[in-house]
């Protein structure tokens, strides 16, 4: 019988600390107020779907999944992220708009991952009814947590975070304060 691979405290809690950053980067914008932190899922959400990226590696892969409901205040958070009109924004728009949220969640993630691994892939969003969620626990994660993140008094989201790994993994990550620079582009 083989052995299930270990995924150190330490390389949990970087996960969780990639996984908040990316959060706060793809979702919270810059809601001064938002407070991101792992949560147990509650039992009820008004989350009806859900936004799901993975990261794979020849060594684990990861998936991230952002909940959501196509209520009005997140309707008028993701506008405002996008700097549209909530009123301009089409039902395909609104999913867009979310589905590259969440990418921009999971490539935070990725980007940060590639400082300790080689050969990442990230997918491309694909979104899954919430009643898929309790699937994950059936994954054989060796690392699964929930986050909520509170972006007003009438606007909280949940995520989740789940880690398969088929190698021991170890590593130590802590953000880094960004690079003060002017006129430079990111490409990739």
């Amino acid at each position: 019988m083989s052995q299930i691979p270990d995924i150190t405290d330490r390389a949990r809690a970087s996960l969780d600390r990639m996984m908040v950053q990316g959060l706060r980067h793809g979702i919270a914008g810059d809601a001064p107020d938002a407070d991101i932190a792992a949560a147990d899922l509650p039992a009820r959400s008004a989350a009806t779907r859900m936004v799901v990226l993975s990261i794979a590696s020849y060594t684990f892969r990861i998936i991230t999944a952002l909940h959501f409901n196509e209520s009005q205040q997140l309707k008028a958070h993701i506008a405002q992220l996008g700097q549209r009109s909530p009123d301009a924004m089409t039902h395909q728009d609104f999913i867009d708009a979310v589905c590259e949220a969440g990418n921009m969640c999971c490539g935070a993630i990725n980007r940060e991952l590639g400082a300790f691994y080689n050969g990442l892939g990230l997918s491309t969003p694909q979104i899954l009814d919430i009643r898929s969620l309790p699937h994950m626990q059936r994954l054989g994660a060796q690392h699964l947590r929930h986050f909520r993140i509170n972006l007003a008094d009438d606007l909280h989201l949940h995520a989740s975070l789940c880690v398969r790994a088929y190698e021991p993994m170890d590593f130590d990550w802590h953000a880094q304060e960004p690079a003060v620079g002017a006129g430079e582009l990111e490409l990739f």
